[in-house]
This record gives structure tokens, C-alpha cells and sequence, in this order.
């Protein structure tokens, strides 16, 4: 066989190999460029990324400094809120960023102007539903990487909102405590700053959204009581609007037994315990956020004033010397919105210190007030009548008692001042009305005021005009002697006779006894006529009937009061705001520099858990800081207020270490006829029933209201802004009462039965009485449980009790209202107790005015929260 001829291989083996290496070459360089063209795309991605989050850094510091502002001025000017986006975030290395604040001018043809506002409904975050001020804001935030040039732009829709503090049905600034024992229930959103406790011996049922910023607690009360020792009954809750309205249980009104709402158990939050598993799921899903606290979305609630330094309480105290106007804090005060004031203080510089004396006669001193007639006390023409300031006079009445810093031998004296010097003070009554006219002008009014008369019978009168000694009086600052207490003229008592209402010492201050503030327990003294000092209350009465008649309103049959009334504006707060004052017998602080009165009682030894009896130990109880009995938060037992507290009774507690002003006295007696002579000074309405409480002059629907605002303790005697005939009916105005604490006396309280029964709670019976308005009060603070002590001492007395009480309630307590606890009583600083002497409480038939949800129903001055709240959030895409 022959081969085969061999072909020649050797030119395509060449060409194979340069195809593959030109192959090999094409993925390689297609490989570098894919590479790089990666690490350009994950350069320019990053360098994005970095400008997105340093973009959103930018608004989230924007948003919270547009928070911040809000919180320290309720009406920033449009110059600070552009200002804001002058403060980008600064930790972020070289970024560079442009930020916008933009609104919707209230005035079109300004574009600085402020932005228009309007009443809405909050639609995001934790106070969705409620009505609120709404200022809507567009914040607009692009961040710039510098070299790469790298940009991202966000933009935020947000609404500020400011809430109506009534809008609640309940609310504190501290922790919130429900422990009824009989079934209570109450309507509106319950809302508190701290732990909210939630207890009941029979049956709670709340109705609308219940939120802590703390936490929710139901295994204990605040005071560490275990609730599984007299509270085992059943909390009720919804989950959806309504749920509670009809019955409880039902679909959407769950039952705490079914799944307990609590947050935290096994202690007191911060102290010990733990959150409760499963707490978001139980917040979130079972309670569908009806039940939620801080760690579910709530915010605090703060008002725009408060601060370091700065208290909620501020909002009731008068303006300190040198304050500025028109600082938010000035600006938030009751007494700068007021359009009526009563100012009552030893020395004409303590009438209003920010602006001193005011020449204008108007600053008018009861001591030495002189008529020729009445060489001591004075007098004041009343309808072309002189009538007397009270005065005491040993040779006419046994139980009046000199000064103990008088000289022996003094036998006359005026019963508002010190003819001699107590304490090296020479103690007068300084007195002031003024108003604020449609202008915005204040005007004196106290002359035109005591010529109205200052003078009643032994009990205020019920109805408008019904006075017997001066029918058209307003402020009444003394009643006719009953020298025996037996509520009957007769005898040397002050008699309802030209001749002796014209006596000076026919008169006795309006003296009555709070058991609260007097008695250290819940236990009678050993002297059964026996009462302390530091619980005998001197009142000034306001007829809130005859104001309303001097401010241009007929009642009835009482024609309206002639005068300067019908000047007064009733427009810029939707009715009328009466601020308060009473610094009669406050002794200026030692812990202010200079050393000046404060608005408080300056007495804080109250608690005393090591003592059954409650004597006070001159010490601060545990925990420092933050001892219950440091209501002023400054860290010291204040003792100094009750320096003067016994001097009218002849008791000198000056020289006593630790001071103790609960020293008895015959309360019959020596109670009912002696000078106040310490920070002990009220305020009390009465003549308050349905109808008779001021509304604007120019009479619209809704008829708009009246609050009162005082930094003392303010008593509501009998029906108020109700009756017992027509309950909750019309016609009625939006009222309020803001103080430093609120007191509701039935229409059976009688003054003198008080200072009778001291120790003798059966003698007090209360009876069904009726009351609407919004009330925002202090409360003490609470302290663990002592070992002598009931099951709810240490308590404040839970949110049931913050209306305080005096009587042995035989009836039924109709209220309609807001129940707002914003500060710490610094006046009215005696605990809790109940329920041997100090009251036996009503049966509570307690509801929220659902009429506070609009806000033309709100009463003048209501306080505001602010709250910032997130509408849309996006990403602005632009071609980089």
C-alpha cells in the first residue's frame, strides 16, 4: 500500500494561535473596561449614597430644630423659622448643603408674612384625631458631595400642630393614678408625660386612646401597693373608636383580664421591673395602638414655655421684677392673657412687680384707707354709706387675740394689717383691680370695686344680687360676726341693721378649715373643738353672678351693675380670663437673690413616712433628688413659708427647729375670728350657678367663656356653671379654672360648720351638687407606702381624688369637664388622705365635655401643646 501525502498544518497552526490570542486579548481589555466601568458605577453609587444619607441627616436635624423652636416660642417670628436652615448638620466633614423652609403666606401679598394657619384634625402620628392649630411647613434639604459634585435633594411635608390641653379628658405632666374603688368611668383621650397606673376595686372603663410617654402599670400603685390586694377588678379598653361606648365587654372594649395592657411589671418604672413580653404585639396589634407609650410612638407634650429651668407652673404665676414683655414665658402666662386682675399682697411692690408702683390711685392700702371715721381700719364710701374694713377690739369680742408680735396692752387692730411690726415686716393689705379695655389699655378699677361693696352676710349669697349687707358686691373680703357660730343673728353678733354693719368689729374675716392642709393624718385631733393652724383658710370670695352683672349682663331680675364693665375685652380671648393673686403672708424666699415672694407656700414637711402621727422631722424624705416632698424641685425642705402661719392665733412659730405649723387651736372660737397672718389666703367663687358665669357682651352662639387663673388654692362653693334643676344645660359658658389647687364644696358647705366639725367629718355632710369646666390643678407627689399607712397612702389620691374634697359626700358629684394635672401644688402642699376625717368621697358621676373637641367651645386661655408631625416624605430625582 502506498501512504498517504502528509498536508501542511504548519500556517494554520499560526493563524489559530494569533485568533486566540486576539480572542484572549478582547476579553482581557474587555474585562479592564468592565472593571473600571464597575468601579466608576460603585464610585458614583457611593458617592450618591453618601449625599442621600448625608440629605437626610440634614432634615431630620431641620425638622427637630423646627420642633425645638416651637417648643420655646408658640409664635416664632418668620425670620427664626428661615433661619433654621442657616444650622445644617456640622459633623458631616466638607459636604455642602442648601436648605429651604417654605409656608403658604397668611397674607398673598407678602411672602414673609406668617404662615396661614387653621383648625384641623391631626392626620399622622401619635395624636391623630385630635383638633389642633395646624401651621403646615415644606422643608426642603440637598446635600452636596464637593468634588464629585454628587447630589441628593429630600423634601418633607410637615404640620405643626398646636394642641388644646382640654382637647384630653385627662392629662399630666407627672404620673397618672386611677384607683377608684367603686365602678368609675370617664370619656376623652388619657394622655400623661409619665407611667400611667391603672387599677380599679370594681370596674375602669376608658374610652378613648390611653397614652404614657412612661410606662402602663397594673400589678401596683404608685405607691408600690400591690393591686392584687383590694384592686382586682377589671380595666376596660378599646380598640377602635367606640369600642367602650355601649357595653363592656364587647368585640372592640377589651377586658383587662382577657389581656392585661400593661407595659411593665415586677416594680415601679426606673426603680424595678421589666417591660412586659410581648408589650409592642399587645401595644400595636391587640390594643391597635389604644394603649401605647414611648417605646409604640408617643411623644411628650410639653408647653412652650417649659424648660431648664423653667416649670409648668410658671403659666400661674405673676411676672417676676425686670421681666421682659412679649418673651414667650411673659407671653404664656395667665397673666399676661388675662383681661381682669385681682392683685392682693402685703406691700404695694408685691401688687406687680414687673412694673412697680402705679400712680394712678388704683394701688389702694386697706390699713390706711382712712374715712376721719375709723382711725384704724378705714373705711369706704359704699352707695354714699362709709362701711369699715374689719377690725378687732378685745373690749367688744373675746375671742380675737393680739399679735404675738404686738406689745402687750394692744386691744384695736385692723384685721387686714399690722398696726406693729411683725418680724420686723410691717404687714398691710395691699389691694388692686384693673382691666384690660378693646384697646389693650389697663385701666384701675379697685375704687369702682369697693364701692360695690366688700361685705356679706355669714354665708355667700346663692343667687345674683341676693347679698343682704352689699347686694351688687363683687369682691368680697369680710362677713358679719356670728360670735357664737350658731348661724343666727342674735346676741353681740353683727346684725343686718344699717347701724351695725356700719361697725367696724362687727366683722370677721371669711375664715373656714381645710382638713387637708391641717390635719398631718387622716386622724382627729385629741381636742375635739381643736383645730391646726396651717389648715385655717382666709378666703376672698369673687360673686361670680354680680361680675357677670358688672360686665353688662342682666340676671334675672338683678339689673346689670353700672360701671366701666361693659369696657372690658371680651374678644382677643373669646370671653374673659380673671387672674388672681394673694401674697398676703408669703415670706419672701431665702432661695431667691434678692430674697422676694414667690407664688409659693414655702412649707414642704409634709410626709414624714417614719412617723404614724406625721410630725414633721425637718428632714427631706428619700430619694434626694427627687423627694416627694421637694415640690419645687430645688433640692432643700423649704420651711421658711410657715414662719408667720400661727402669728395671728398667738402662736410664734419662728423660733421652733424642725417648724411645725400644725399647732391647735380652738377652731370655733379663736379660728373663726383671728387674722390670717401666714401664706395661708384662698380664693373662692361662689354665686356660680348655670347662667351666671360671665359670657362675651356681644352675646354669639357659642357664647364664648370665662376661665379663672389664680397661683393660690381656688374653692368652688356649691352648682358651678350647672344646677342641680338643669344639670349640664344651657345657657352655659366655656369655663375653666387653672390654680394651684381646685376644691369643690358642695351647696350644703357652710364655713362655719367647717370650723365646728374639725374632727368631726359627720358634720360636714355634703350634698348632690353639680359642676362644668375644665379644671388644670397640681397634685402632690407620691412616696412609697409606709408601714402604719392604708393601702392607698403615698398615693396623690389617683385622678378620681383631683378634684379635692372636704365633706362627707351624701350625694352624688356631677361633673363635666377636663382633668389636667400640669405641675406640683406649691401652695397646698398637705398629702392625700382619706377617708375617717378629712372626706368621705361622693358617688362620682364624672364625664369629658365633649364640647372642648371644637375648638370655638374651648374656655379663654386654654394652654397648647405643640407637637411636629411628619405628612410626606420623598426623594427629588434629577439627572446627576
Amino acid at each position: 500500500m502506498g501512504r498517504k501525502p502528509q498536508r501542511r498544518s504548519k500556517g494554520f497552526t499560526l493563524v489559530a494561535a494569533l485568533l486566540l490570542l486576539l480572542l484572549l486579548s478582547g476579553v482581557a481589555v474587555g474585562l479592564m473596561y468592565m472593571v473600571n466601568g464597575e468601579s466608576r458605577m460603585g464610585g458614583s453609587d457611593m458617592n450618591y449614597n453618601i449625599a442621600y444619607y448625608a440629605a437626610e441627616s440634614g432634615m431630620e436635624k431641620l425638622t427637630a430644630d423646627l420642633a425645638s423652636l416651637y417648643e420655646s416660642a408658640q409664635t416664632p417670628t418668620t425670620n427664626s423659622v428661615t433661619n433654621l436652615s442657616n444650622f445644617p448638620p456640622t459633623t458631616l466633614g466638607s459636604m455642602n448643603f442648601t436648605e429651604t423652609v417654605t409656608w403658604t403666606p397668611s397674607n398673598p401679598a407678602d411672602p414673609t408674612s406668617p404662615p396661614v394657619t387653621s383648625w384641623n384634625t391631626i392626620s399622622s402620628g401619635a395624636n391623630q384625631g385630635l383638633k389642633a392649630l395646624i401651621i403646615p411647613y415644606t422643608l426642603n434639604v440637598n446635600a452636596t458631595q464637593p468634588g464629585s459634585n454628587v447630589s441628593a435633594n429630600i423634601t418633607r411635608n410637615v404640620e405643626v400642630a398646636l394642641i388644646p390641653v382640654f382637647q384630653f379628658g385627662i392629662f399630666a405632666e407627672g404620673d397618672i393614678d386611677y384607683f377608684a374603688g367603686p365602678a368609675f368611668t370617664f370619656k376623652g383621650r388619657v394622655h400623661t408625660n409619665g407611667n400611667l397606673y391603672l387599677a380599679s376595686g370594681s370596674t375602669l372603663a376608658l374610652f378613648d386612646k390611653a397614652t404614657a410617654f412612661g410606662n402602663i402599670v397594673t400589678d401596683r400603685l404608685e405607691n408600690g401597693h400591690l393591686t392584687s390586694s383590694g384592686y382586682t377588678g377589671t380595666i376596660y379598653i378599646p380598640n377602635a373608636s367606640g369600642g367602650c361606648d355601649v357595653t363592656q365587654p364587647a368585640t372592640h372594649c377589651l377586658a383587662s383580664s382577657s389581656k392585661d395592657p400593661a407595659s411593665w411589671s415586677g416594680g415601679i418604672p426606673t426603680g424595678a421591673g421589666s417591660q412586659t413580653g410581648g408589650w409592642i404585639g399587645t401595644s400595636t396589634s391587640t390594643y391597635n395602638y389604644f394603649v401605647s407609650n414611648s417605646v409604640t410612638g408617643v411623644r411628650k407634650l410639653t408647653l412652650p414655655f417649659v424648660g431648664t429651668g423653667v416649670s409648668p407652673i410658671q403659666i400661674i404665676r405673676k411676672p417676676i421684677a425686670g421681666e421682659a414683655a412679649g418673651t414667650t414665658l411673659n407671653a404664656s402666662r395667665l397673666y399676661t392673657k388675662a383681661q381682669i386682675r385681682v392683685l392682693l399682697a402685703d406691700t404695694q411692690a408685691d401688687l406687680h412687680p414687673e412694673r412697680g408702683p402705679i400712680p394712678d390711685g388704683q394701688d389702694v392700702d386697706l390699713l390706711t384707707q382712712q374715712t376721719g371715721t375709723f382711725p384704724i381700719g378705714g373705711g369706704f364710701n359704699v352707695g354714699g354709706t362709709i362701711y369699715p374694713f374689719a377690725q378687732a377690739d378685745t373690749t367688744q369680742d373675746g375671742n380675737w387675740l393680739r399679735n404675738v408680735h404686738d406689745p402687750a396692752g394692744t386691744k384695736q387692730w385692723s384685721l387686714f394689717g399690722d398696726l406693729n411690726a411683725v418680724n420686723g415686716t410691717l404687714h398691710h393689705t395691699w389691694l388692686r383691680v384693673e382691666y384690660k379695655d378693646a384697646a389693650g389699655n389697663w385701666n384701675g378699677a379697685t375704687t369702682q370695686w369697693l364701692g360695690l361693696g366688700f361685705a356679706r352676710d355669714f354665708e355667700p349669697s346663692k343667687t345674683a344680687g341676693g347679698n343682704p349687707v352689699h347686694p351688687n358686691a363683687i369682691l368680697i373680703l369680710q362677713e358679719l360676726a356670728d360670735r357664737n357660730g350658731d348661724g343666727t343673728h342674735n346676741g353681740t353678733d353683727g346684725m343686718l341693721t344699717a347701724a351695725s354693719e356700719q361697725v367696724a368689729f362687727n366683722y370677721y374675716p371669711i375664715n373656714f378649715y381645710d382638713d387637708r392642709e391641717g390635719h398631718p393624718r387622716d386622724t382627729n385631733l385629741a381636742t375635739a373643738a381643736n383645730c391646726n393652724v396651717n389648715g385655717i383658710m382666709n378666703a376672698v370670695e369673687i360673686d361670680v353672678g354680680n361680675l357677670r352683672r358688672w360686665l353688662g349682663h342682666a340676671i334675672g331680675a338683678a339689673p346689670v351693675i353700672a360701671g366701666t364693665g361693659n369696657q372690658v375685652d371680651f374678644v382677643q380671648q373669646n370671653g374673659y380670663v380673671l387672674y388672681f393673686s394673694d401674697r398676703r403672708g408669703m415670706v419672701p424666699s431665702p432661695n431667691t437673690n434678692p430674697q422676694v415672694t414667690t407664688g409659693e407656700y414655702g412649707f414642704e414637711d409634709v410626709v414624714n413616712s417614719g412617723s404614724s402621727a406625721g410630725v414633721p422631722d425637718g428632714g427631706l424624705e428619700n430619694p434626694v433628688p427627687g423627694s416627694p416632698e421637694d415640690v419645687n424641685g430645688n433640692n432643700i425642705l423649704d420651711t421658711w413659708g410657715a414662719n408667720d402661719v400661727g402669728d395671728g392665733f398667738g402662736i410664734d412659730l419662728s423660733p421652733a427647729n424642725p417648724r411645725n405649723p400644725y399647732q391647735p387651736v380652738n377652731c370655733t372660737t379663736i379660728g373663726r375670728a383671728n387674722r390670717v397672718t401666714g401664706a395661708r389666703h384662698v380664693l373662692k367663687l361662689v354665686d356660680g350657678t348655670l347662667g351666671n358665669l360671665p359670657t362675651r357682651l356681644d352675646n354669639p352662639t357659642p357664647p364664648g367663656g370665662f376661665t379663672v387663673a389664680s397661683e393660690n388654692p381656688v374653692y368652688v362653693q356649691g352648682d358651678y356653671n350647672a344646677s342641680t334643676g338643669a344639670g349640664f344645660g344651657d345657657p352655659h359658658a366655656a369655663a375653666a379654672i387653672i390654680a394651684d389647687t381646685v376644691t369643690v364644696l358642695s351647696n350644703n358647705w357652710s364655713d362655719s360648720t367647717s370650723l365646728k366639725n374639725p374632727n368631726n367629718l359627720g358634720g360636714r355632710a355634703g350634698n348632690s351638687s353639680w359642676y362644668r369646666m375644665a379644671v388644670a390643678a397640681g397634685k402632690t407627689l407620691a412616696f412609697p407606702q409606709p408601714s402604719w399607712g392604708g393601702q392607698d397612702m403615698g398615693t396623690d389620691g389617683g385622678m378620681h381624688n383631683f378634684l379635692r374634697y372636704l365633706e362627707s359626700w351624701g350625694g352624688t358629684l356631677n361633673y363635666e369637664g377636663s382633668l389636667v394635672s400640669l405641675y406640683s401644688s406649691q401652695y397646698a402642699t398637705g398629702v392625700f388622705k382619706c377617708c375617717t376625717t378629712v372626706y368621705s368621697p361622693p358617688t362620682r358621676a364624672y364625664q369629658f365635655d365633649q364640647l372642648f373637641l371644637q375648638p370655638q367651645n374651648l374656655p379663654p386661655g386654654t394652654p397648647m401643646f405643640q407637637d411636629v408631625d411628619n405628612l410626606s416624605y420623598h426623594q427629588n430625582f434629577t439627572p446627576q
